[in-house]
């Protein structure tokens, strides 16, 4: 009890009456038989210690032990009453009172007063002792919960850093000693922290061709106070990475840079992102534009292919005019060809897909790949027989696999082997290549070629690039491959190294429907087999006047009209007819609306829609037959052949009901 006196008299009556005196004034006083008993009772706490000169007669070691021992905010105070004697105190008795330390000195005869002044002084300073205490637990007490809260913090923050793949660094700018978390070594390459890292070894890392700009940065930082550089490094494996750090610069009262603290961050994988988005917006831009072109083109060859069939019909025994016109026939096909890829690449290709059994297709087609490579390049086959039928268009992967055999020719230009494999994968939800989780057909097309550098492979599927030299490639192989994989639900990938040769991965999605068997084409066009009219709608006259001519030549009755309102208009004054054959892209309605138009008003015909850009449109019912531009007599013959032989009552005819 930090509030009460000490007495120690061990002659006569002094302890007893300094007792009393202590109680009649509202002191509390224990008094103690000798050191031992006052050395334990100061264990217990107390004020004071009031002792006479007779107890420091006896060896007081003890007692300087205890006094030596105090805690560094203690510091009680002995009061001694002295004998009052004129001689001087003895050396050792000098010596015991200089052990006790904190000594108030009381020449006896003494006022009451006088010692009880001492003692409430004593008291009162050692009370402060014990709020000094106090203060110093909860000091300390509060130093040790803000160090534990900010080892917290600190620790939650090189977690909440890591998790962001991002590392914190503090750098001396006076002696050049930094600290670091070991994510940010880790970002460099280190799988252990470095023994010291500085500027100059950040430096070192940055690529050589950016290291001048970003050694200006840091320059800058310091007069700014603010670093942020985003740069390439060469981490400590020899990897490229790219890094953002961003600082900032403290200083001293003086205004001197002392400390740089930061972070810094991987944002590989972001630039990769960047970089593949930038791709993707500039390949849906090409593939608009070359949509758009394609579109038009085929507009433009409609009108020629069929008016060169009409000719060779009519012209059948002038082998002169035969000869002409196969000639630009052929060069139309190419034509049209070329826009196939176009569109195949801008994925708004008129594709038709079905269950395709792609050994069989492989099969039909590998006389012809190996014709186009010649003897100085084996083709190889390693295609399952019993696989699983793959959903796409038969006749534009036949063009694929021709475009890749021809790609891989180029690349084999003194001979080599061309590999064309098949097989069934199935993928998961998280799978590498991006797709859906299901079934899929894989070709692989591996080569024994040049391969292509990083530079060209990056650009490989870009469209009208080639490098094949000037006048031998259009550029567009590549791409339309692409275009069809993607389109039909698929995807393409390509691995390759300069001198290793290239791979070409297809992935189309797999079906459990029964492979398709695909007619033989007639020579000849399908001539009517009973009278019939067509109701023929296109926007462009060269267009319709063309198509018109084709269907009269094989006796339909064709009426004409030049946009959907036209259609309707005729409809509702009673017009008849057996079947619609329309465009696709028209101004003020499309072909899918004008179908939806008429199912509307409870006309139901058989409707064959053409289109040279996306006859797939999303207004386009899914039962309705489509074609592209440009067609051939031979096919368009046979398609509305095809959809007049349905029986009348699954397709009335169409007229007027109101």
């Amino acid at each position: 009890m930090p509030d009460r006196v000490l007495i120690l008299a061990p002659r006569g009556r002094d302890a007893a009456i300094a007792a009393d005196l202590m109680h009649r004034n509202g002191i509390r006083a224990d008094v103690c038989a000798d050191q031992a008993a006052l050395i334990a009772q100061l264990d217990r706490e107390a004020g004071a210690v009031l002792l006479t000169e007779e107890a420091l007669a006896v060896d007081m070691g003890a007692m300087a032990a205890w006094v030596a021992r105090q805690p560094a905010w203690a510091d009680i105070t002995f009061i001694v009453l002295a004998n009052g004697a004129r001689t001087p105190r003895t050396k050792i008795a000098t010596q015991r009172l200089s052990d006790l330390g904190n000594v108030v000195l009381l020449e006896r005869p003494l006022h009451a007063e006088a010692m009880l002044d001492a003692v409430r002084s004593a008291l009162k300073a050692r009370a402060r002792q014990y709020e000094v205490r106090d203060a110093a637990d909860t000091l300390e007490r509060a130093v040790v919960d803000r160090t534990r809260e900010l080892e917290a913090a600190r620790d939650s923050l090189e977690i909440a850093l890591d998790a962001a793949g991002m590392g914190s660094w503090d750098i001396d700018l006076l002696t050049g000693q930094s600290t670091r978390t070991l994510r940010h070594d880790e970002i460099f390459g280190y799988s252990r922290p470095l023994p010291q890292w500085t500027v100059t070894t950040f430096l070192d890392h940055v690529a050589a061709d950016q290291r001048a700009g970003v050694a200006d940065a840091f320059d800058r930082a310091i007069e700014s106070g603010v670093l942020d550089v985003e740069c390439g490094i060469v981490s400590a494996d020899g990897a490229v990475r790219w890094i953002v750090a961003k600082g900032r610069v403290r200083y001293d009262d003086d205004g001197v840079p002392v400390r740089m603290t930061g972070v810094v961050s991987d944002v590989t994988d972001r630039k990769d992102a960047d970089a593949q988005l930038a791709q993707a917006q500039k390949m849906d831009a090409i593939g608009q534009l070359t949509g758009g072109v394609a579109h038009d083109f085929n507009n433009l060859l409609t009108p020629i292919v069929g008016s060169l069939d009409l000719v060779r019909r009519r012209h059948k025994d002038d082998e002169r005019t035969q000869r002409m016109i196969g000639g630009a026939l052929h060069a139309a096909e190419k034509a049209a060809t070329l826009t196939q890829r176009l569109l195949s690449f801008a994925r708004r290709q008129a594709l038709q897909p079905r269950a395709v059994d792609v050994g069989a297709l492989i099969d039909g087609i590998v006389d012809l790949i190996r014709r186009s490579l010649g003897p100085s390049i084996a083709v190889v086959l390693e295609v399952p027989r019993h696989m699983a039928s793959a959903r796409v268009d038969p006749n534009q992967l036949e063009l694929a696999l021709l475009n890749l055999a021809i790609n891989a020719r180029d690349a084999m230009p003194g001979g080599g082997k061309l590999t064309l494999t098949a097989a069934e994968v199935v993928v998961d939800e998280r799978n590498a290549v991006g797709l859906k989780a299901g079934g899929y057909v894989r070709l692989l097309a591996s080569d024994t070629g040049v391969g292509m550098d990083r530079a060209t492979l990056a650009r490989a599927i870009e469209p009208f690039f080639s490098t094949k030299g000037m006048g031998k490639g259009t550029g567009l192989g590549l791409s339309m491959v692409h275009g069809l994989a993607a389109q039909s639900g698929g995807t393409l990938r390509l691995r390759s190294e300069p001198g290793t040769g290239t791979a070409v991965e297809l992935w189309l999605p797999a079906t459990d429907e029964r492979a398709a068997v695909v007619d033989d084409r007639h020579a000849e066009p399908v001539a009517a087999r009973h009278p019939a009219t067509v109701l023929l709608v296109d926007d462009e006259d060269l267009v319709r006047s063309a198509t018109a001519d084709m269907l009269r030549d094989i006796g339909y009755t064709v009426v004409e009209m030049s946009s959907a309102s036209q259609v309707l208009a005729a409809v509702r004054s009673g017009l008849q007819a057996n079947i619609l054959v329309t465009d696709y892209l028209m101004p003020g309605m499309t072909g899918g609306q004008l179908i939806h138009e008429l199912r509307g008003a409870g006309v139901r015909m058989p409707v064959l829609l053409v289109t040279g850009y996306a006859a797939a449109g999303a207004d386009v019912p899914v039962d309705v037959a489509r074609m592209a531009k440009p067609f051939r007599q031979v096919d368009l013959a046979a398609r509305v052949d095809e959809l007049l032989r349905t029986p009348a009552a699954a397709r009335p005819d169409l007229r007027s009901v109101g």
